[in-house]
């Protein structure tokens, strides 16, 4: 049996932790597990895996709702 890898940005979609996801068997027999809440499913071959990432609103994707703002660069006063 293989070593428990964490899944780097992965939510769980029972207790919606992030980063506490780990792939844990190898090959046919795989296997992911919350170590936060327990939640476990299995990964059949050639299923795809439930969304387990998430973007945060804002970012540089194009997510959020909010317009661009401008910015302005004032220089302090030379006294």
């Amino acid at each position: 049996m293989s070593r428990p890898r964490f899944i780097a940005g992965a939510v769980c979609p029972e207790c919606r932790a992030v980063d506490r996801i780990v792939v844990e068997g190898s090959g046919e027999a795989r296997q992911r597990r919350c170590v936060s809440c327990g939640y476990t499913d299995s990964a059949l071959p050639g299923a795809a895996a439930p969304a387990t990432r998430f973007s945060r609103p804002g970012r540089a994707a194009g997510g959020g709702d909010s317009p661009p703002t401008v910015v302005r660069i004032v220089e302090p006063d030379k006294r």
